[in-house]
């Protein structure tokens, strides 16, 4: 498809070049008719490869911050169940559930944990072995025609770029959470010990939920890439 309007020019110059008469300028004619025809439609050469090149970009960044969306849903549901596994201890001490409704949240997110993280910890490779939307700067200025678009997947990567740092920080909590347990239960850590630490969590983990709601919602409201 791009060569066709080049083997066009090609074959133009070919005709006119070293030939005289009536029929050469005539062909002249022609051929700078169809220049200016070809200019006011924006469609020099070169600028198909251009325009092709600035889609490629554009579709690279879409494929990337696609990965980014899915690892921050994915880190959602492990930071769903670490909120839950918090809350439960929030509302026993308040006296509004009782603490064997405590410890049914516990192990239902407890056995949860192991594949939230494995889950998340997939999408977030995929998400790191793309490439990111940085050459989508020199789009904005240069090609008017995905301007509009690389300036809304800037706009989404910042929003990305955040979401995935709070995903992968309430993640983390919840990882740590679920290692200490299972040190406890295997007898590497002593039941005092792992109190402490679990309390020490559980008063910590508001600030990394919070700010993954608050990504979470900021991306929500960013304009789409695609």
């Amino acid at each position: 498809m791009i060569g066709l309007p080049l083997l066009g020019w090609a074959g133009v110059n070919a005709l006119t070049g070293g030939d005289g008469g009536d029929d050469s300028a005539e062909a002249a004619d022609g051929s700078r008719a169809d220049a200016a025809g070809e200019t006011s439609r924006g469609e020099t050469p070169g600028s198909f490869e251009a325009a092709q090149t600035g889609r490629d970009t554009v579709r690279a960044c879409v494929e990337r911050l696609a990965a980014g969306d899915a690892y921050v849903a994915s880190a959602g549901v492990g930071i769903g169940h670490w909120g839950e596994h918090v809350q439960a201890r929030t509302d026993m001490l308040a006296g509004t559930i009782a603490q064997e409704d405590m410890k049914a949240i516990w192990k239902r997110t407890r056995l949860s944990g192991p594949e939230d993280v494995a889950q998340a910890t997939a999408a977030l490779e995929a998400y790191d072995a793309l490439p990111g939307c940085d050459d989508l700067g020199a789009l904005e200025g240069a090609l008017p025609d995905v301007a509009g678009q690389a300036a809304a997947c800037l706009e989404r990567e910042a929003a990305i770029t955040t979401a995935v740092a709070a995903s992968t920080a309430g993640l983390q909590d919840w990882a740590n959470h679920l290692n200490a347990m299972a040190s406890h239960a295997d007898g590497e850590m002593t039941a005092a010990a792992a109190q402490d630490l679990w309390v020490a969590s559980w008063e910590a983990a508001p600030v990394n939920i919070g700010a993954y709601d608050d990504a979470h919602a900021l991306l929500a409201a960013a304009p789409a890439c695609e």
